[in-house]
């Protein structure tokens, strides 16, 4: 940034600070894109854990991960807290009811019956708005 008298070239500063600026704003965009949006908190909804099983000697790399299986149920005008499954693939099967899922934004119903999947990156939440308990049963990877 010094030009060839040894002294400061403004206009090298000038762009060097607004590329800077740039990256910054760009790195600022992805972090926050990848922060779940919605609420913060479980309202009207339990889990309940049902089994889980330590994945060390059951496949490579398997350490420190576990496989887990857990009975959500979503009471009448309840939801779940917003969260991502980075690094924690999920397959959640709707037991009873209806069940409407928000993923990254995006509304999405579901039924009883369905399996939905929500592979690495995936950021949502579950609401039920029907008159009757839902029930997921999700079965994740997860470490503990």
């Amino acid at each position: 940034m010094l030009n060839s008298q040894g002294h400061l070239n403004v206009q090298k500063i000038g762009i060097f600070f607004k590329y800077a600026l740039l990256t910054l704003a760009v790195v600022s965009c992805i972090a926050s894109s990848a922060q779940p949006s919605g609420p913060t908190e479980t309202k009207n909804a339990t889990s309940k854990a049902l089994i889980s099983m330590d994945l060390a000697g059951e496949i490579p790399d398997g350490a420190g991960r576990q496989l887990r299986a857990r009975a959500v149920t979503i009471e009448p005008g309840g939801h779940t807290a917003a969260h991502t499954h980075v690094n924690r693939p999920t397959l959640e099967y709707v037991q009873q009811g209806n069940v409407i899922e928000i993923r990254h934004g995006v509304e999405i119903p579901h039924a009883a019956g369905e399996m939905v999947a929500a592979g690495n990156g995936v950021s949502h939440y579950w609401v039920n708005r029907g008159h009757v308990p839902v029930v997921l049963i999700p079965i994740d990877v997860f470490k503990p």
